[in-house]
């Protein structure tokens, strides 16, 4: 019923009982429930890995979950209704994470090996195509040169176990070292190789190789030394529906290795294929420190490039309003089944897919419903992969883009004036002004994804660049032009063969370019800081006011003044936190020596009072990336930046060869070094010294009786060599550090033996605390006789091998540490004098009583 008045020549006239036929207000609809059930999947999956719940805790859970939205939903309770139903899909996705990282068949091979290498016997067959990965010819001088291998796709069937073939199970890779092999995918192989499982991380901070693997279903490594080692069962191949998927791949990759010219085949492969093998380790390193590495990982990127191209060309072919959806849709699910299918391809593929069915079923696209789908389908592949940094940064920039997007459109007002102006002038002003325009939002748009990625950046990789912010942009003009290149140089080579070489050297110039700018910028022009990062609950905090600003500024008109207010605020509590740890660092009464496990090798971190930081040694017997990645996360994870000062014991490369990553990541005081390695000095060394000098960074000899200044009551002495050495190898001339700190002592003797040995102990005996075993716990270097000098309560052995032991005459009243089985390993002295706190990354061993 509705009553109206109105007043006419001054009477007032009064109309009731009018009927109005408006239907009553519909009640308004969620218009992105998919978002919310992403939202509590994800939740879920958080809390399992988080708590690690019980299986029958997510069953209980989410039977009773759904059963109580049942009750709720017929007794029309919509809201509690929908919370429950969310809370319920929260645990499924709790239950799915339990079930995907706990269960494992019991014939898992994996379950019978741990991270040490044994030799096995099995039988399986080969799952795909071997890879091959060519030996890198633009080494360091610090690597060993390594063999060519292949990696062979493998599912293991059988395990012999004495004379007898017994069940068992599991997915992995054979990386086998040779030139050529000659196996193929449904082929039935028994495989003679060193078997293990992934090593774990051994330092805080370091990446974890085993969950990793773990969580890519991996557990198992196997490598062999000669091609002979997998030897065929004579079984005939086993056919499945993917084998013509199979053959496909292996097919274009040939067309395209053949197609492009030699030096550019492991750059085309990785940006049209993402197969990284025969990328060169200097071109990867030039992207990843420009901060351009996303161009090489195979993502949305490169689809949506393919897509659009593949779209505007579908749209002039004559042909009803949805044939250019439908193909869109074709191509795309048969360009991802001819890559490898990971996160960032499976999350670009949906929102592909998901924009042809609208075009097709002609319905409006919603595109945050279509990113959370992606969001669920990699949930529902792999729940672990949302813990990964490329999975993260792929989702992370696409939703960056896409809301700038949308505030861009709501934001800009159209005036009809300047609309009308604009299409008078003449056309050389349009195109100047449509191209200004592009560069500007090419510009801000990278500059948008570079800030709001880089806190992930930092926390996972500890590195960027500003350089991204203007390279993206140039570098994706060029990235389109080298992809479609790429298509028609495929196509051609399948369709007409002869005419595709004429083409090569045309089409591929936009690699040229790419790697060219991308390499010189990196030589010449470095712009690349290195730092701690922040803490992850301050990152977890950040996008959590990342995404309720955004949501609040896109939709309900939220003061962007506030929202940058916010952003400032809590990058104020960001710059809090390292200032307070390193006050807290200054502040420092503990002297604590870090043994950082770096396998065969020695890295002892040593901090001091005051906030002063040591380093003695960091190398290790291999590739010295290893050493790198080890200390610099764990000088990352204590907040460290800045080293005082570095000692090199002594002129082998297992003690220094990772120390110039080091140098290029941290600043660096002085580097000590004995008088001998000075004056003759090794190949390796030589080059490392040079490289010191071109850094500016001072080298200064030492020799036995000098000490280095610190705190007053920290003595750092030298104890030997003296400045003419002894008679020996290197080892025998290793420079012995004494750290004394309130009466406790710490020895580190580097790879001292005889008959440096022997002129140590002829000095007054030194009772220590702690000892760094000498050459890695080697018996070959007499320690009995050093040990017996020293008396040390515990003997720390830096080494690669968990097998190494103390003698049944150094048991009992001493303790021996190996970072090979522990990690690393910490000693802290004390200001009061009292026995030192010995802790490990690993199950700490007993420490003693005072």
């Amino acid at each position: 019923m509705l009553s109206l008045s109105f007043v006419e020549n001054g009477s007032e006239i009064k109309l009731d009982s009018v009927t109005s036929n408006r239907p009553p207000p519909h009640k308004r609809k969620l218009a992105r429930p998919l978002v919310l059930v992403a939202c509590a999947l994800t939740g879920g999956v958080l809390v399992d890995a988080l708590v690690d719940l019980p299986l029958t805790g997510w069953l209980v859970a989410f039977g009773l979950l759904l059963a109580g939205w049942l009750l709720l939903w017929i007794s029309q309770r919509d809201a509690m209704g929908s919370l429950t139903l969310l809370l319920a899909v929260a645990s499924l996705g709790g239950l799915w994470h339990h079930i995907y990282w706990n269960l494992d068949r019991s014939t898992d091979l994996s379950l019978s090996l741990n991270s040490q290498k044994q030799p096995i016997a099995l039988q399986g067959k080969v799952t795909d195509y071997p890879r091959f990965l060519p030996a890198q010819t633009d080494r360091s001088p610090y690597e060993f040169k390594l063999p060519n291998q292949w990696k062979v796709p493998f599912r293991v069937t059988k395990v012999r176990s004495g004379t007898t073939w017994v069940p068992a199970s599991g997915e992995t890779e054979i990386y086998v070292s040779g030139d050529e092999l000659s196996v193929g995918p449904g082929e039935s192989i028994i495989v003679f190789a060193q078997a293990m499982q992934p090593e774990a991380a051994l330092n805080p901070g370091e990446f974890d190789f085993a969950n990793w693997s773990r969580g890519q279903g991996h557990r198992i490594l196997l490598r062999c030394n000669f091609p002979e080692c997998l030897q065929p069962t004579g079984q005939p191949l086993s056919k499945s529906l993917g084998s013509p998927i199979l053959a496909w791949r292996q097919f274009i990759d040939s067309k395209l290795t053949a197609a492009v010219p030699p030096k550019l085949d492991g750059l085309a492969e990785t940006i049209f294929l993402g197969r990284r093998e025969r990328l060169a380790d200097a071109t990867d390193e030039a992207f990843r420190q420009t901060g351009t590495v996303h161009l090489l990982a195979l993502s949305g990127l490169h689809l949506g490039i393919l897509a659009f191209l593949a779209y505007q060309l579908l749209r002039w072919i004559p042909a009803p309003v949805w044939f250019p959806g439908l193909a869109l849709l074709l191509l795309t699910c048969a360009y991802v089944l001819l890559v490898d299918t990971r996160p960032p391809i499976v999350r670009a593929s949906i929102l592909v897919s998901t924009f042809c069915v609208a075009t097709i079923l002609f319905r409006r696209h919603t595109f945050w419903n279509s990113l959370a789908l992606a969001w669920i389908a990699v949930i529902g592949w792999n729940p672990t992969e949302i813990f990964q940094a490329g999975t993260q940064l792929s989702f992370v920039a696409v939703a960056t883009l896409a809301w700038l997007a949308n505030l861009q459109h709501r934001s800009r007002p159209i005036d009809p004036l300047k609309k009308l102006i604009a299409e008078t002038r003449p056309w050389p002003v349009k195109l100047l002004k449509a191209t200004g325009r592009t560069i500007g939002m090419a510009l801000l748009a990278s500059l948008a994804v570079w800030l709001v990625t880089l806190p992930l950046v930092l926390i996972h990789f500890h590195t960027a660049s500003p350089w991204a912010i203007i390279l993206s942009p140039i570098l994706g003009v060029l990235m389109s032009f080298a992809l479609f290149g790429l298509v028609f140089l495929v196509g051609t080579s399948i369709a007409v063969p002869v005419i595709a070489p004429f083409f090569s050297q045309l089409l591929t110039l936009p690699l040229v370019g790419l790697e060219q700018i991308v390499t010189l910028t990196q030589q010449h022009a470095k712009l690349t800081f290195w730092t701690a990062g922040p803490s992850q609950g301050w990152v977890i905090g950040f996008y959590l006011l990342l995404t309720g600003l955004g949501f609040l500024i896109a939709c309900r008109r939220f003061p962007r003044r506030w929202g940058v207010a916010l952003v400032a605020v809590w990058l104020a509590v960001g710059f809090g936190q390292g200032i307070v740890h390193s006050q807290k660092s200054q502040a420092r009464q503990e002297v604590i020596c870090t043994f950082v496990s770096v396998g065969h090798g020695t890295c002892a971190l040593v901090e001091l009072p005051g906030g002063q930081n040591l380093l003695y040694d960091c190398g290790r017997l291999g590739s010295p990336r290893r050493a790198t990645q080890s200390l610099s996360a764990v000088l990352w994870n204590k907040g460290i930046s800045h080293l005082e000062a570095i000692i090199i014991s002594h002129d082998d490369a297992d003690h220094f060869n990772g120390l110039p990553g080091i140098l290029e990541r941290f600043s660096v005081g002085t580097v000590y070094c004995s008088e001998l390695m000075l004056k003759t000095p090794g190949h390796l060394a030589e080059t490392l010294l040079t490289e010191i000098q071109q850094r500016q960074i001072p080298v200064r000899p030492l020799s036995a009786g000098q000490r280095l200044k610190t705190m007053p009551d920290v003595q750092l002495l030298v104890l030997h060599p003296t400045r003419k050495g002894v008679l020996g190898r290197d080892n025998a001339n290793s420079l012995v550090l004494l750290i004394e700190y309130q009466g406790r002592r710490i020895l580190l003797p580097g790879d001292l033996e005889s008959p440096g040995t022997e002129a140590v102990v002829l000095e007054q005996p030194i009772n220590c605390d702690v000892v760094m075993a000498p050459h890695h716990g080697s018996r070959g270097s007499n320690p009995e006789q050093f040990y017996a000098w020293c008396q040390p309560q515990w003997i720390v052995v830096s080494s690669g091998s968990p097998a190494i032991q103390s003698l049944p005459a150094e048991q009992g009243t001493r303790h021996w540490l190996n970072t090979a089985s522990l990690g690393q390993i910490e000693i802290r002295l004390r200001p009061s004098g009292l026995s030192p706190v010995v802790q490990s990354l690993h199950p700490s061993p007993p420490k003693r009583q005072d």
